[in-house]
């Protein structure tokens, strides 16, 4: 399909979802969660097509769509198709005046974000740029931060006590959040130089090729994978998964849409036991998670994440009624955490408060005021929304589609390095970004350009 034309196609749906636009407060109403959830299925339909002769599915795009729709309009479809709604109305706020424009609105973003995404083009080059590595620097420290982080993060953390109704926090305390942090980076970088390293090794045999890779690597890699499965932490595993098959269906082998399916579905159900089995006081996560395991209809696998809609439901309550927006300033958190303690001197010297720094912060504080219980976390619409309004969200969500195409664009290229890097970050977080804020991919691509640099020798081999 004419490239032109999908763009036209695009800012088309753009008219018409402003044509069919809702009152910023009106009861729901099912009609038009029907058309916006039409329109958002046939903006992913055409983009889908466009993108066919690529037969990698497991891929930045497709990833990104999978937990943006999870989030955004899981519960507007189902109310809307089969008038099911959430077993805690207040959680989730579905009961509230804004749900029409709350999904008019997620429309309106993911189609800026097709249209951002088809603007740049795609290139193709005769042959790509094949390097060898010396990432023993990088290895090393990866091993020190392992040590590092089990000798920090502490006995309730690592056995998962955290979610037994013991104290502590979901990322460890202290120092530990800092070496956690780091750790996943350092193994997301170092997967993809191992990767880039050995992909002109692979035959036919993925289990053979994966077998032939740095012995250390997989220790490390799996070894962290299956302590934070083990601990609950589900986030963590899944950044290190992704990560590896992103760069694994781009770079080694295609990933196809079966493939995908089945990953999603297997992936889904596990996920599901291992969250349902964290919190029981007794037995190990697995056993614990299957006891509990009762899914009515394939919606439960996906609830949690879906459940993350509130946070916009929220967002529209409070924000610009009773609040202005923040034009930014909800992002200064993202932007302080490239540097260790920044966000605690920044607060030290000014007379800022620390839920005013974050979407998250301010949405967590919307509901539980200042001394919060839990988290409440964010979404990227609200996130958008939040800090710059509609023309936040349409520009935010346009420029993030560009900046997605441009990580597809090189991972097809495989010309520049640090791009590669860049993708391989990015894929880390790509599946829960959409119940996130628009920058929390700048700390990791800072962090792991860092590495990369200083602790990564490469040389271009003569092809």
């Amino acid at each position: 399909m004419n490239a032109l034309y999908i763009r036209l196609f695009f800012i088309l749906l753009l008219l018409v979802l402003f044509f069919v636009k809702p009152e910023f407060e009106s009861v729901t109403d099912p009609g038009l969660l029907g058309i916006y959830i039409f329109i958002f299925f046939t903006a992913i339909f055409i983009h889908l097509f466009s993108e066919w002769d690529n037969k990698n599915w497991f891929r930045l795009d497709v990833i990104f769509l999978l937990g943006y729709g999870i989030v955004h309009f899981q519960w507007p479809i189902m109310s809307a198709i089969s008038d099911i709604y959430p077993e805690k109305y207040a959680k989730v706020s579905m009961t509230s005046y804004q749900v029409n424009y709350a999904t008019w609105l997620s429309a309106i973003g993911i189609v800026s974000w097709f249209l951002g995404y088809s603007l740049l083009a795609k290139k193709t080059v005769p042959d790509t740029v094949r390097y060898s590595f010396n990432y023993k620097k990088l290895l090393w420290l990866t091993i020190i931060l392992s040590g590092l982080f089990l000798s920090t993060a502490g006995s309730d953390y690592l056995s998962g006590g955290i979610y037994k109704g013991s104290q502590g926090t979901g990322v460890g305390e202290g120092v530990s959040v800092y070496f956690q942090l780091l750790l996943s980076i350092s193994i997301i970088v170092l997967t993809a130089v191992v990767l880039l390293d050995k992909k002109d090794n692979f035959d036919t045999n993925s289990i053979a090729w994966l077998l032939s890779l740095d012995k250390k690597y997989l220790f490390i890699s799996i070894g962290y994978v299956l302590l934070f499965l083990s601990i609950g932490d589900r986030g963590a595993a899944i950044q290190v998964i992704f990560a590896f098959l992103i760069l694994f269906g781009s770079l080694i082998r295609s990933i196809t849409l079966v493939e995908l399916i089945v990953i999603s579905i297997i992936g889904g159900l596990l996920l599901t036991i291992i969250g349902l089995g964290r919190s029981a006081y007794d037995g190990d996560i697995l056993s614990s998670g299957l006891d509990n395991l009762e899914i009515m209809s394939g919606y439960d696998i996906t609830l949690e994440l879906a459940d993350s809609i509130r946070t916009l439901h929220s967002t529209l309550a409070t924000v610009p009624g009773y609040h202005d927006y923040f034009y930014g300033k909800l992002w200064l958190d993202r932007l302080l955490s490239v540097i260790p303690l920044a966000q605690n001197i920044y607060l030290q010297l000014s007379e800022d408060v620390t839920y005013e720094m974050s979407s998250a912060g301010y949405i967590t504080y919307l509901k539980y005021g200042l001394n919060p219980t839990s988290g409440e976390g964010t979404s990227l619409i609200a996130d958008a929304f939040i800090n710059f309004g509609l023309a936040g969200v349409l520009i935010c969500l346009f420029l993030l589609g560009m900046f997605f195409k441009k990580a597809q664009n090189e991972l097809r290229l495989q010309q520049s390095y640090y791009w590669m890097i860049i993708a391989a970050l990015l894929g880390s977080i790509a599946f829960y970004l959409g119940r996130g804020s628009l920058l929390d991919p700048f700390r990791l691509i800072v962090w792991g350009m860092g590495l990369s640099y200083f602790l990564v020798k490469r040389r271009r081999k003569n092809v």
